[in-house]
């Protein structure tokens, strides 16, 4: 329930401090009063919304000196709940490499650092290319084919 003071006729405080008899929260008829001759009666960051609802006004100034400031059309509402991250999903399995068909191919490699097996020569279609006759691999790296 709205009450006033008869010292800001123009103010309806909504809101006032029990203990301190600060005004937090009001309506006002027109410009808010300002400055040291309403020291005491106004709290830090009190807010006045105007009466035909053109804006509302915070306490930008001091208790002992209000200044008022424009602070937009309504109140800004609170920001809502971010909601639960769900748990990420596994990463699934990596498939096996499929086996290689008939034609030319290239035998086992050796382990690192030695020269691996050369396969078989094996001759293809005649359209296809020239057969291999051996294959170098040194450290894992193909360095020759003849």
């Amino acid at each position: 329930m709205a009450y006033s003071n008869p010292l800001i006729p123009t103010v309806n405080i909504e809101q006032q401090d029990a203990i301190t008899g600060l005004i937090s929260l009001g309506v006002v008829d027109g410009t808010p009063p300002a400055g040291s001759t309403y020291a005491g009666l106004f709290g830090l960051e009190c807010i006045l919304q105007d009466s035909v609802g053109s804006g509302a006004y915070q306490n930008t100034g001091t208790v002992a000196v209000p200044v008022w400031t424009v602070i937009g059309t309504g109140a800004a509402g609170a920001t809502g709940y971010t909601g639960y991250t769900g748990y990420t999903g596994r990463t699934g399995y990596t498939g096996y490499t499929g086996y290689t068909g008939p034609g030319n191919f290239t035998g086992y490699t050796g382990p690192i650092g030695a020269t691996g097996y050369t396969g078989p020569s094996v001759t293809g279609p005649s359209f296809g290319p020239a057969s291999v006759a051996s294959i170098t691999v040194v450290n894992g790296v193909i360095t020759a084919i003849s």
